[in-house]
């Protein structure tokens, strides 16, 4: 394995050294992979999810006996784009495997075709692929799950951001899915999402279609002690050195959201020199730095938020979590017109994913270095 010179990997999959701690979420999920078993995996955003589902992918046991498919729905809006993300990660997964696979793939999935394209740039041709206008989108699921229950190995799907599926504007999403996935014996599922209440709702409740049909876990922040132990490790391996009370700090700053700290840890580690050693000062400076280097991208992002749905997110962000946002004291402390003018604020920033309520069904903007920048931006205004 390639050497990083950065331990602390915020971007594209992680090698096994460098991921932190799950060890037993990982054994559950290779457990549940090689049972058979469909799994809901759920956890707030940005705690690692992903990247477990993608760290237990790469394990020789899964990588050489499954053919494994990652569907991100999360931009997904409709029952046609989840057709055709599942349908494209497919076959974009199977391109790597061989011409044979993607043949069979296209004349199972005929609603499919490739597409060719020239780059404007470098004149080399391109290919990618397109989905029926005029088909049917139910054919078109039908002949995925046939592929896959065809398949020389058996496969295992991922659906992230599941509850995305409840925001399509079709009607029955869940019994159409559930009517071909209950049939599937040389399949099984993963079904990860950030919103625990629509998945607990979905699997959850005898009046779902996917009732029962799932076991569930529950994905909580790395415990600090093993963060601690990490962070330690890797900055001696390079011959740095760092407190584990500077650690806590960081755990704490982060709020345990496993990305916040990969970041902050990376942007700290690439600071101390050889033979150095970190302290505050830095931590401080690493923080500075995410916040301005993202800054330009926050900035974009409230370009297109109205006013009154940029005060909303400001008060948000400078009370950290809070709960009745439409209450007399909320709306008076942060100038707020309305509990009808907030009511409607708070779809507008739910649907931009800008703002997540927690299980406490608190409001928050998740993003930790997004809560820091508005906290910043409004203490100047």
């Amino acid at each position: 394995m390639h050497t990083l010179n950065n331990p602390f990997v915020i971007a594209g999959d992680i090698p096994a050294p460098y991921f932190c701690d799950r060890q037993r979420e990982t054994a559950r999920l290779v457990k549940a992979i090689q049972g058979g078993e469909n799994m809901c995996l759920v956890s707030p955003r940005r705690m690692g999810k992903s990247r477990l589902i993608k760290h237990c992918y790469q394990l020789p046991e899964i990588c050489d006996n499954y053919h494994l498919f990652y569907v991100d729905l999360l931009h997904t809006s409709s029952l046609r784009d989840f057709a055709f993300a599942f349908g494209k990660c497919v076959f974009d997964t199977l391109q790597t495997k061989g011409e044979k696979f993607t043949r069979r793939f296209l004349t199972t999935v005929q609603s499919m075709t490739v597409t060719m394209s020239v780059d404007p740039i470098s004149m080399m041709p391109q290919f990618g692929l397109s989905l029926n206008p005029n088909t049917q989108i139910e054919y078109t699921f039908e002949s995925i799950f046939r592929y896959l229950e065809t398949a020389e190995k058996p496969c295992i799907v991922c659906f992230d951001e599941f509850q995305q599926i409840n925001k399509y504007p079709e009607r029955n999403v869940e019994a159409l899915l559930r009517s071909h996935i209950q049939h599937m014996g040389n399949a099984h599922f993963i079904f990860s999402g950030s919103e625990r209440h629509m998945l607990e709702e979905m699997f959850n409740s005898s009046s779902h279609p996917f009732y029962n049909s799932a076991s569930f876990m529950e994905l909580d922040a790395i415990p600090q002690e093993e963060y601690t132990s990490f962070v330690t490790y890797w900055f001696e391996q390079h011959h740095k050195s760092i407190d584990p009370d500077l650690i806590s700090l960081i755990y704490q700053t982060a709020e345990s959201n496993t990305y916040a700290m990969q970041r902050i840890s990376h942007e700290l580690f690439d600071m101390v020199r050889e033979n150095g050693k970190a302290d505050r000062q830095l931590l401080l400076k690493a923080v500075n730095n995410i916040i301005e280097e993202d800054a330009p991208r926050f900035a974009r992002q409230l370009s297109h938020v109205p006013e009154r749905q940029q005060n909303l997110l400001f008060a948000i962000a400078k009370e950290g979590r809070v709960k009745r946002i439409m209450s007399g004291p909320f709306l008076r402390k942060y100038h707020l017109l309305s509990s009808s003018a907030v009511q409607n604020a708070i779809k507008h920033l739910l649907d931009l994913d800008m703002v997540t309520q927690d299980d406490e069904k608190q409001f928050v903007v998740y993003d930790v270095f997004l809560r820091m920048y508005l906290t910043r931006i409004g203490e100047s205004l």
